[in-house]
């Protein structure tokens, strides 16, 4: 009886792990009843070879399964974070990023308990899977080897013609090769994958950008200080979704009367990012590069080889440079890559008031502390700034209240100028679409203050979302689209731009232009250079 029940909890098991989907889209009731064909398959195999080899095939299909179960589930993970399959070739390295976010969240001891639980379950997964396989054909069996194979292959011949054979709507199919298929495409991914970076370092050896001369770069902007600013998870889904709109659109006209009052004009279109709910970093050196960063190892081929920046263009052409990081709270030496003269990170920023779950300080004293250190200034060159807002990162809780500007001092009014926690269950879509609603709007109030009261008359912001929020926000089907927005108080910016045609006002439209963000460095580059500089030196990705 005990053997019995083994042997059935064995083939449960085992069914379990061959018909789990690999989408979260695919998490549902119907996924689970259908006969996955590698069942029988390896029953068949398990009853049939020779006793020499069972112990080979048991170990060779319990490891690979054991592969199979774990990738499945990172493909769930991946698809739930960036909307998107897990990469073997790359995103083993973000396990490192997972564990500091959670240690700045959490604390050290949630992601030392992270790291145990993980390790715990991959192991109890591989020893059930050994012992399932091997119940297949145990010393005394529950059931002849020849009634097992007889069983098996019958199935096998049901099964097979079946394959993929959808009942209803379909919705629903009787029998499947589903596990085999994502096997196979994983490791063509790693195929796929290694013929894309060898593609991606022939990118990083062209483009002639350095060869433009210096006197003649940028001059277009007259010396203006230049704000790149992106904006955490500030996605397309903040425009479309109604209920997130319906405090987003509000703020951005809000912005726009404000920008009006100030004598600044705006313009606003739709650019494709390179990630999606995460993975910031490959968005910000998409925009400043010019080549499309889409993964971490091509993130990581930066660092090796000779391709400049538009740090590198703006310090050229006589811009001091920083990037304002404040979410970096140790060392970062691929920042020294990027170009930037200085570059502000957490402990730079002398910050004294509260974290903000994984915020280590609000946006309003990151804007308010680079602006009273470097550009309050008058005798001074113009500046360029790359900053990379955190208030709007998931969970969107608690936030900080905006203060009158000269009350953000070294940040102890936080302690009291905040938002109580509120709940954060990451599988209710409805609370964290309002949670995330609040926080966009708390940096759209946050940005519009800046530009509208702090920032000098001769200054050029650029705001842009670095990615879509995470899926249970945008959804699993949504595109990679961000807004992105220019904001000027010089006419002449934005006759520099003309050709652009993007929409007037903060809000763009459905026919506003859609630019993937390795343009955006081309872009600048071409309509603020003058055009005698680019008839000597074409510009060119």
């Amino acid at each position: 009886m005990i053997s019995s029940l083994k042997y059935i909890a064995a083939i449960a098991f085992l069914y379990f792990v061959l018909v789990l989907p690999d989408w979260p889209g695919n998490l549902v009731s119907y996924s689970f009843i259908r006969l996955p064909i590698e069942l029988p398959l390896l029953m068949l195999g398990m009853a049939v070879v020779p006793v020499r080899v069972v112990s080979w095939l048991r170990a060779v299909s319990a490891a690979v399964l054991t592969v199979v179960i774990i990738l499945k589930i990172a493909n769930l993970i991946t698809f739930e974070g960036y909307a998107r399959p897990f990469n073997i070739l790359v995103d083993p390295g973000l396990v490192s990023t997972a564990l500091d976010t959670i240690a700045a969240g959490q604390g050290l001891w949630a992601a030392a308990g992270a790291i145990l639980a993980t390790v715990i379950v991959m192991a109890s997964v591989a020893a059930l899977l050994w012992f399932a396989v091997g119940m297949l054909r145990p010393a005394q069996s529950p059931l002849s080897l020849r009634a097992t194979g007889v069983v098996s292959g019958v199935a096998l011949l049901v099964a097979v013609p079946l394959a993929d054979f959808k009942i209803g709507q379909s919705w629903w199919n009787v029998a499947s090769w589903d596990t085999s298929r994502f096997a196979r495409e994983r490791v063509r991914s790693v195929t796929e994958g290694l013929q894309y970076d060898a593609a991606f370092r022939a990118e990083l050896a062209a483009g002639n950008y350095a060869d433009l001369p210096s006197e003649h770069l940028l001059t277009r902007l007259d010396g203006a200080d230049v704000l790149i600013i992106f904006v955490e998870a500030y996605g397309r889904v903040a425009f479309e979704n109604s209920g997130i709109a319906a405090s987003v659109r509000p703020a951005l006209q809000e912005f726009d009367a404000a920008l009006a009052a100030r004598g600044f004009a705006s313009q606003s279109a739709w650019i494709t990012s390179p990630t999606f709910g995460g993975q910031s970093w490959l968005a910000h050196s998409t925009f400043v590069t010019g080549l499309w960063v889409d993964n971490q190892r091509r993130y990581e081929s930066l660092f090796v080889s000779d391709r400049k920046t538009l740090i590198h263009d703006f310090a050229r052409a006589g811009w001091r440079t920083f990037g304002v990081m404040p979410q970096i709270a140790f060392p970062w030496p691929e920042g020294k890559y990027f170009g930037y003269e200085k570059i502000y990170s957490a402990p730079d920023m002398d910050y004294s008031g509260p974290r903000f779950d994984y915020m280590t300080m609000p946006d309003q004293y990151t804007l308010a502390t680079f602006h009273d250190r470097e550009l309050a200034p008058n005798d001074r060159p113009p500046v360029m700034a790359e900053f990379a807002l955190v208030s709007s990162h998931l969970p969107w809780t608690p936030l900080p209240k905006l203060v009158a500007w000269e009350e953000v001092k070294n940040g102890e009014i936080f302690f009291e100028a905040r938002h109580p926690r509120a709940s954060t269950n990451l599988s209710n879509s409805d609370q964290m679409q309002a949670n995330y609603a609040k926080a966009i709007t708390y940096e759209l109030e946050t940005l519009r203050s800046f530009v509208a009261e702090v920032v000098k008359e001769n200054t050029v912001v650029i705001i842009i979302g670095d990615h879509q929020p995470v899926p249970v926000v945008s959804g699993n089907q949504a595109a990679y689209d961000v807004p992105v927005h220019i904001i000027a108080g010089n006419p002449e910016v934005f006759e520099a731009i003309t050709d652009w045609q993007w929409t007037a006002g903060m809000i763009p439209s459905n026919s506003s232009p859609v630019w993937r963000m390795d343009v955006m460095r081309h872009r600048i580059l071409e309509s603020f250079t003058p055009d005698s500089a680019q008839a000597t030196v074409p510009i060119g990705p």
